[in-house]
Parts: C-alpha cells; structure tokens; sequence
C-alpha cells in the first residue's frame, strides 16, 4: 500500500490548477475515446473488418502513447540530485537559495515544482511538471500523439457530426462553441450538445497543439528554451539536426512509437557547449 501510495502521490500534480487541468484532459481522453470507439466507429464500419480493425489500432496507438508520455514525463526527474552537484561554484553555476545547490547553466527554480530543474523549458499544466533536459521527448511526443488523435477524430467524426447538429455554418459554429444556449433557443438536443461538446474540445485540441508544436519546433530547431527565448540567447545553437538531437536523443526516429524505446540523450544535462564565445551572443 505504501509503495502505490508514494506512486498516486507522485503522479498528483500539487498545484490546485494544476490538477484540475490533469484531471479535465485524463476525462476528455476517456470522453472522446470512448465516443469514437462506442458510437462513431461502428454506424460506418461493421466490427472486426478490415477497417474497424485498422480503426482501432490507430486510436489505440495514440490514445495510450498519449498516457504512456505523460506517465514517463512525470515520473521522470528533471533534477540534477542525483548527479551530485559540486560543492564549490563552478564558473556560470549559480547558486540557488531555495535548494541550497549549485545550480549549471539553463537550470532554473520552479516555484510550484520546488526545485531546480535542468535545462529548463516551462511548467506543463497538464501533467503538474517542468519540462526540463531529461523529459523534454516524453513532452514532445505528448503534443505529437495529442496532435496527431485531434486531427484524426475531426476527420473520423465529422459525417456523423454534421448529420447530428447540420453541415457547417453560422448556426453550426453556435451549436460547438455555445451548445447550451443553442439548447435552450430549441436548435439542439441535449444529445446534440454532448455531441457538439465533442466536437468543439476536438476542434479546439487541434487548434491547440498546432499552435504548441509550432512553438516547440521553433525554438528547438534555434537551439533555445522558452526561458532563453525571452532573453534573445542562442549560444547554444549548434544547427538544426544537433539541436533536435539534443532533445529526442541518438535514436530520434524512433521516440514518437514508445516512450520506453531507448533514445541516450548528449551529456549530462550540466555541460553545455557554446556555439560560439561569449562576446559575441549579441541577439
């Protein structure tokens, strides 16, 4: 009992918000699968053919390598504890008066995480976690498989969709985005509402995600972190291929189909090589 204790516990984000947005996207992950599996999936094909086969093993596919990345970019540390920081300060270390460490370069504090996270990109509201140098591919994969299930539910549900709430237009737009109101005015049923709901999280997951993906690739392929983003640095921009190997590892093709496919990562996460001398990063 102890030990699935110390695992739920581990797994709970910390941070009310947090939580709540932990807990909305697990719901829609169960919500929307089940929609597509249960109700979708057999008005157009009859079960165990081809197609429902092929159905299946795709949703699947990304539905739990959604789970599985989240699971591994949580669980996964994102400290340099364990690697024993030195005692006395290294040149560009700092110290950290939270932690009481030394902290290297592009490691920064999270105040909600309390700790200091190696090469740092930003706190994930969705999993309750920084992403850092050692989680960074789980997080990556997350928004590709998240991505990736929006664009294939839109596609696989729009028939049904539009025969349940009317092709697309004006009223249709109402009917997504504010389905209740719709309801009361008498253009909907309750049922046309939980099927808008869908439709709308759906339209809005892809529209979410391109936007988080296109961010992501940017900042990879310049060699940066969102914290350096901010501060114009690119000191540590060694060319698209090495920077994107520095995230998903040696074994870059290969990540996207299971997060515990073994992918080695370029160091430590405490020495970075500068793509050029100091004087010069003047973006």
């Amino acid at each position: 009992m102890e030990n699935h204790k110390g695992w739920f516990e581990a797994l709970r984000p910390k941070k009310p918000s947090d939580l709540s947005a932990f807990a909305v996207m697990i719901v829609l992950l169960w919500v929307i699968m089940l929609f597509e599996l249960l109700v979708v999936l057999p008005i157009y094909h009859d079960p165990l053919s081809g197609w429902y086969c092929i159905h299946v093993f795709c949703g699947f596919f990304m539905w739990l390598n959604v789970f599985a990345n989240l699971y591994m970019m949580i669980m996964t540390d994102t400290t340099g504890k364990s690697l024993g920081m030195p005692s006395s300060l290294k040149p560009g270390w700092t110290y950290c008066p939270f932690c009481q460490l030394n902290s290297p370069p592009r490691a920064h504090h999270c105040q909600i995480c309390n700790e200091c996270v190696l090469k740092r990109d930003h706190h994930c509201i969705f999993a309750g976690k920084c992403v850092g140098f050692r989680n960074y591919r789980y997080y990556i994969c997350l928004a590709l498989h998240l991505w990736m299930g929006a664009v294939y539910a839109n596609f696989f549900h729009h028939e049904y969709v539009t025969e349940q709430i009317g092709e697309f237009g004006f009223w249709t737009l109402l009917s997504l985005f504010s389905p209740f109101v719709m309801w009361l005015l008498g253009y909907t049923t309750l049922y046309g509402i939980f099927v808008a709901f869908i439709a709308g999280v759906s339209i809005f997951a892809f529209l979410l995600f391109s936007a988080l993906l296109f961010f992501q690739m940017v900042i990879i392929f310049r060699g940066q972190t969102s914290h350096e983003r901010k501060k114009h640095k690119r000191e540590y921009d060694h060319g698209w291929k090495r920077n994107f190997l520095q995230v998903l590892g040696a074994r870059w093709y290969l990540v996207w189909i299971w997060p515990s496919i073994s992918s080695p990562l370029e160091g430590d996460g405490t020495n970075f090589t500068k793509a050029y001398p100091e004087q010069q990063k003047c973006l």
